[in-house]
């Protein structure tokens, strides 16, 4: 059998993306805000997808939110999450307004549904130099 440790995918970073992923390894969950029409938006872009504008920045979330619907997680998609399996898997509706995806940290597998569950950021090591932005429940 071969020990070759088996690492996680890299997100694909770019220039448009950075805030987010330095907010990251930063311990701050970094969203766009649009300037022209007031909302606040993820997963990063160029473009507000309300009003069209160009009128993108980043501004630091709170973290905060609430489950908008979940699964759990018994299979993965890549073999380096095995060990982590099974987990709960979540959209999360911030309480900026966006939605964003991630790992609900310590969550039960077996149980009633999570929905409306409210929960905050965490951050976890992806890989090495890399974090990223996972929930936990927030009694």
């Amino acid at each position: 059998m071969n020990d070759t440790k088996i690492l996680k995918p890299k997100p694909r970073l770019s220039t448009l993306e950075m805030p987010f992923w330095d907010g990251c390894n930063e311990h701050r969950l970094m969203i766009q805000h649009c300037t022209a029409c007031s909302k606040s938006v993820f997963y990063p872009r160029a473009c507000c997808p309300y009003c069209h504008a160009a009128a993108l920045q980043w501004i630091q979330a709170s973290g905060r939110g609430k489950v908008i619907s979940h699964t759990t997680v018994r299979r993965t998609h890549h073999d380096s999450f095995n060990k982590e399996a099974p987990y709960v898997f979540a959209a999360i509706e911030l309480q900026e307004g966006p939605c964003i995806y991630g790992q609900l940290i310590g969550a039960p597998t077996e149980g009633p549904s999570l929905v409306q569950a409210k929960v905050e950021v965490c951050f976890v090591e992806h890989r090495q130099g890399q974090k990223l932005a996972a929930f936990t429940l927030n009694p």
